[in-house]
């Protein structure tokens, strides 16, 4: 019996040693960022995109592909709120506020001559790598679903 709680002894002690050797004083954690620092940390561009319209047309884009639409789509989260769109060349101010208490759903305007387009965005996700969510829109002329994967610009 003596023997096995020396045994243990000197295990829990080569384990405890080798904690503090494997630590040094240059060690940092990085702490976690929160939902709104990933979201206004970076540009996020357009990498593909999947939607459905209202006249029964369905749409694809993958950044790289030949000929596609939206290579020059994206957003610019800033921490007040606000924020801008940028598409074929022109810069558009945003405003956008999260709506439910999860942080996963979100009502995007973006000011675009005459009238402002409001989008509903839902199922967000977000990473330092990605931003992944749905989005719908309901205007003159056109209803559209869409999924859709930005990345860091």
């Amino acid at each position: 019996m003596g023997r096995l709680k020396t045994k243990q002894l000197v295990i829990f002690s080569g384990l405890t040693l080798l904690s503090f050797i494997s630590c040094n004083k240059e060690d940092t954690i990085t702490p976690t960022k929160t939902l709104e620092q990933l979201l206004t940390g970076k540009t996020w561009k357009a990498d593909e995109i999947r939607a459905q319209l209202s006249n029964n047309t369905a749409s694809y884009y993958k950044r790289g592909t030949v000929g596609t639409t939206y290579d020059s789509d994206s957003l610019k989260f800033a921490v007040n709120n606000t924020g801008t769109y940028y598409f074929s060349g022109s810069a558009y101010s945003i405003t956008w506020n999260f709506s439910d208490a999860g942080k996963t759903k979100m009502t995007l305007v973006i000011n675009q001559p005459p009238t402002p387009i409001t989008i509903y965005i839902e199922n967000m996700t977000i990473s330092e790598t990605f931003l992944k969510y749905a989005q719908y829109f309901t205007g003159p002329g056109v209803t559209y679903l869409a999924s859709c994967t930005r990345v860091p610009n």
